[in-house]
């Protein structure tokens, strides 16, 4: 396997289209947005030019839209088989600015890559149920995963609507982990995915919040995935450093793995579920060593 991105639940990131706007409290300070504006001031690629603007000294989002190139549209053919993909890194796959035949031309290029696993994630399932009430009879590839991001618990509402959607593989990202979401019902739900906020502006997130969605992953039998916890500050680590020493170098002594480390209860937690739509499953149960 090969890997592309520094996002550790996946392998390579792919859009076939880019740009957002800000739904909810996650979107705060969300990475794609200071991306999208960097790359638009490169004036490398004509399609990220108007996606941003500066606001009161800060980028955001416009809402604007636009499809990528036709060559970045075939990326996953070029693709080492058997790995995984993030789609839509830049965008949301399911905002409802974007054309239902951007979506259903990159689906097509899934379903022509069967022995890849293509991750998508939003915020709006709402508007994949009215995508497939307009199109009732169709079906997503079974490589297809289907995600929800779920950053307090304001948002896990998303859980149910997720639940309804005829995915292979249902999962949620409680990233960036904003609050305690309390009681979950998994139900239907085959990943889990926790990790505090990273960056300058970023929020803090508790241990306590983590362990809560980890024990209810674990007593409803549901692959978890703690991806790291955003800041040393954040870190339980923070609280066994001896006196006289850098609180910061001992976290990053002691769990150097993710942005403030990654390590739950001593243990690093990076399961994946059980993956039927790949040909060659032991190379990517090799992750989970």
């Amino acid at each position: 396997m090969s890997r592309s991105t520094q996002i550790e639940w996946t392998e390579h990131t792919w859009n076939p289209f880019v740009g957002c706007s800000i739904k909810s409290e996650g979107c705060k300070n969300c990475y794609a947005m200071w991306q999208a504006a960097r790359i638009e001031s490169f004036k490398s690629a004509a399609h990220y030019i108007g996606l941003t603007e500066k606001v009161n000294g800060r980028i955001v989002w416009t809402g604007k839209l636009a499809r990528a190139s036709d060559a970045t549209m075939r990326k996953p053919f070029s693709l080492p088989r058997g790995d995984m993909v993030f789609v839509n890194s830049m965008s949301d796959f399911w905002h409802p600015v974007a054309l239902d035949e951007w979506r259903i031309e990159a689906i097509e290029v899934m379903r022509k890559n069967p022995d890849l696993v293509f991750q998508v994630l939003t915020k709006r399932p709402d508007e994949a149920i009215k995508f497939l009430e307009r199109r009732p009879n169709f079906r997503f590839p079974d490589n297809f995963w289907f995600g929800v991001t779920v950053e307090s618990g304001k948002t896990k509402g998303r859980i149910d609507t997720l639940r309804r959607i005829p995915a292979s593989m249902r999962f949620i990202s409680f990233e960036p982990l904003l609050d305690d979401c309390g009681e979950l019902d998994l139900t239907g739900i085959h990943w889990v995915i926790t990790g505090g906020e990273s960056g300058v502006v970023r929020r803090p997130c508790k241990y306590e919040w983590v362990k809560r969605i980890d024990d209810q992953a674990v007593e409803q039998e549901v692959a978890r995935f703690f991806k790291q916890w955003g800041h040393w500050t954040n870190n339980p680590l923070v609280s066994l450093a001896p006196a006289g020493v850098s609180a910061n170098k001992f976290v990053a002594q002691h769990d150097p793995r993710g942005k403030g480390g990654s390590l739950l209860d001593g243990q690093y937690v990076k399961e994946y579920p059980v993956l039927p739509a790949l040909k060659n499953q032991a190379d990517v149960f090799d992750l989970c060593a």
